[in-house]
């Protein structure tokens, strides 16, 4: 719906207008009305109308001025004056204003009124969608620009350079300028975590144009070419000519450095830079751009949100795998003591040595899936608790991780869930039934669970139950139902970008003041507080 403002110092005119005219129906929406010039202008700038309808003879500010004044900070707004005057001086400046129409109000009517507005939605309407093909028309050139390059830094990564000033020619048409001698500096931009990025902005394609976008408004250096790669990384073309002048190469990196900062300050996402070396032709642009491209293990160990020169990596022999033993304990002693720091500390040493001494990463990737699935199967399947585990699934988590950083985050991570349900579980000490009914609500939080329908799931009596329980694990069923609710939402509240509403839904609570309400009780803060202390 459009917006619309009313300014006049006269109230019943004000009022008349205000409740006679059919707003809804006319597809607007009045959201102010004003008693003097300095509140209409005042108002203009805070809602940015799309239609001012206003007085002239108005105390502090007349309506000509406030019109002026408004139309000046925006140039769509539509504008209907509403006078006693009928000097033609009045109307001269009026026209001068390009007011959209002059209404004596001596003779007006509703209908009069409504008529103009018609007419000016019908305005803003065609206006709004001229202003929507124009931007289509845009975003088509740019989507062709952008693929015109991308096809270019691709033959010329896969294609021989056979004659060189029909490749420089190319170059030309997409703004590198070899054959002027202008040197460049080759810089790879990688998105982090594209499989997270992917599913947040609704696709591959989407997450590029959020990158190439991103980077088109962020590089301020003049000359620059950008070239798509794939979805989430792009080669930048830096201008680097000769000059003891400039520091060209501290400048790009500084320029960097702000980007990283605005995308995940803007964007949320963290994007990694890679610096070639310069280049003077096109032939030492092919031997860059591939050796960039072909990251691989110089950006596992090189890590996440990173700005470093590409250079090649010695990968150390030694076999990983003769440290599993030593690891796999050392992981058991964590989680038999249910020590989470300990966990933390345990994953963060083995890091290092793997860090320190660059082992192949797919060698690496395996350790970690083999320790998974061995811990998976000891405390999992033995314990007989219910478990989602997929090996496969397991796989294709580990093996989509591309930094050392990440793979210890999610390592680390995963033994602190590990740690926590199976400290909740303790199936081997607790009797058969309660077992499975903590087994039950740890696996099913989004459900309404009732001591009732509990018992009556294990074929018990409610009473003898809930003495049961309590004796068993000292907390009576309805606080550990709540509490494992609790737990779930603080997840839901650290790691996910769903509202309070939606985690209360999720959680199985209809109201969600009743949620906020449990969950203070349980923290002792609210669940926006929640958010905040991250």
């Amino acid at each position: 719906m459009y917006k619309v403002i009313i300014s006049d110092d006269h109230m019943p005119m004000l009022n008349y207008l205000s409740a006679n005219i059919p707003w809804q129906s006319l597809g607007l929406e009045l959201i102010a009305t004003c008693a003097d010039g300095e509140e209409a202008l005042e108002a203009c700038v805070t809602h940015r109308p799309d239609i001012l309808i206003t007085d002239i003879g108005m105390p502090i500010m007349n309506g000509l001025e406030v019109i002026q004044l408004a139309c000046a900070a925006n140039s769509r707004l539509k504008t209907i004056i509403l006078s006693c005057h009928e000097d033609f001086q009045y109307a001269q400046r009026a026209v001068q204003l390009e007011v959209s129409d002059y209404v004596l109000k001596e003779s007006l009517r509703i209908e009069q009124i409504t008529e103009i507005l018609k007419k000016l939605r019908g305005k803003l309407d065609a206006e709004r969608a001229s202003q929507r093909e124009h931007q289509q028309l845009q975003d088509v050139v740019k989507s062709n620009g952008s693929t015109i390059r991308a096809t270019f830094l691709r033959s010329l990564i896969e294609q021989p350079i056979w004659n060189l000033t029909e490749w420089e020619e190319k170059a030309e048409s997409i703004g590198i300028h070899f054959h002027q001698k202008m040197p460049y500096l080759p810089v790879m931009a990688i998105l982090e975590h594209p499989n997270e990025l992917e599913e947040r902005f609704g696709g591959k394609h989407n997450m590029q144009f959020v990158l190439l976008n991103g980077l088109d408004e962020l590089i301020t250096i003049e000359g620059c070419v950008l070239l798509s790669f794939d979805e989430r990384s792009s080669l930048i073309m830096f201008p680097f000519p000769k000059t003891i002048s400039r520091n060209l190469y501290e400048e790009i990196q500084l320029l960097l450095k702000q980007i990283q900062i605005k995308m995940i300050q803007y964007l949320k996402t963290g994007i990694s830079f890679y610096l070639g070396g310069v280049c003077e032709n096109l032939t030492e642009l092919k031997t860059q751009a591939q050796q960039i491209l072909e990251l691989g293990s110089f950006r596992f160990y090189a890590g996440e949100n990173c700005l470093v020169k590409w250079q090649a990596i010695k990968m150390t022999k030694d076999d990983i795998f003769v440290h599993y033993t030593n690891i796999l304990q050392s992981i058991r002693n964590c989680i038999v003591g249910k020590d989470k720091q300990l966990a933390a500390t345990t994953v963060h040493h083995w890091i290092i040595h793997i860090n320190h001494l660059k082992y192949p990463v797919e060698a690496v990737q395996g350790l970690v899936l083999k320790l998974v699935t061995e811990i998976e199967l000891k405390y999992t399947v033995m314990q007989s608790f219910v478990t989602n585990f997929n090996v496969e699934q397991f796989h294709r988590i580990i093996y989509a991780i591309e930094t050392l950083d990440h793979l210890e985050r999610w390592l680390t991570q995963y033994l602190e869930q590990k740690i926590t349900s199976l400290g909740a579980i303790k199936d081997v000490s607790l009797r058969k039934e309660v077992a499975e009914a903590k087994r039950y609500v740890i696996m099913n939080p989004g459900e309404k669970i009732s001591m009732e329908e509990m018992a009556q799931r294990i074929h018990m009596n409610s009473s003898h139950f809930s003495r049961m329980f309590k004796v068993e694990t000292g907390e009576n069923f309805i606080s550990f139902v709540t509490r494992v609710k609790m737990e779930r939402a603080q997840e839901l509240l650290d790691q996910s970008d769903l509202t309070v509403q939606e985690i209360a839904e999720q959680l199985g609570y209809e109201h969600t003041s009743y949620f906020i309400k449990l969950f203070r009780n349980y923290s002792g803060h609210s669940p926006s507080e929640q958010r905040r202390r991250l």
